[in-house]
């Protein structure tokens, strides 16, 4: 019989450019107090997500007994020159309002376009192995707002969801052959990180 298939999206924990409000792309930057965050499984085997530290570590504090698949076609956005600033610091820039204006399109200079990180966050998860019935995923804002928007069970735009650093978003599909089809899910929660110690 075809089995169901959950998809956990977990964003990892908040870093410096994070606190201080800064566009925060393929900058490897560590995250803030570790220490604090809690366990959510010491059961799953394997859990996935962004090569970039901030991920890594978020996904040790978070499943201190899995393995760490990483690919860095889960990445954030590349904001290359706006990387590391601020709305404040970049709102006369006319290349920011441009990008503002239509970043599906239209890239920061040296950065991608919204477009291509879909299609590369596309490609990653599509990647993922056969045959498990359980996905935990560590990963960036932008990377679970593109999934949420391809998988979602409503059609939906990418900046009409707020992902924040406390919650998991899961994603479950009634049966493996429409996960493996790329369909939308059937059914989408959120709840808070503290609600799913036992996920």
């Amino acid at each position: 019989m075809d089995s169901p298939v959950v998809v956990h999206l977990i964003r990892h924990a908040k870093t410096k450019s994070n606190d201080e409000k800064r566009y925060l792309g393929w900058k490897d930057e560590p995250i803030l107090k570790r220490e604090e965050l809690p366990v959510v499984n010491r059961e799953y085997p394997v859990v996935f997500g962004s090569d970039l530290v901030r991920c890594k570590q978020t996904a040790e504090a978070y499943f201190p007994g899995a393995v760490y698949v990483e690919d860095e076609g889960l990445r954030e956005l590349n904001f290359g020159q706006f990387e590391g600033k601020t709305y404040e610091e970049l709102k006369e820039d006319q290349h920011y309002q441009k990008w503002l204006d239509d970043s599906n399109l239209v890239a920061p200079p040296e950065g991608e376009t919204l477009e291509i990180m879909t299609n590369r966050c596309r490609i990653a998860f599509k990647k993922l192995p056969q045959g498990l019935s359980v996905y935990p995923l560590v990963v960036h804002g932008g990377t679970i707002r593109v999934l949420l928007t391809e998988f979602a069970p409503h059609e939906s735009q990418f900046w009409d969801w707020v992902v924040t650093h406390n919650d998991i978003y899961t994603l479950e599909w009634e049966s493996r052959r429409a996960f493996e089809e790329g369909e939308r899910c059937t059914f989408l929660s959120v709840v808070p990180i503290t609600a799913n110690m036992s996920m």
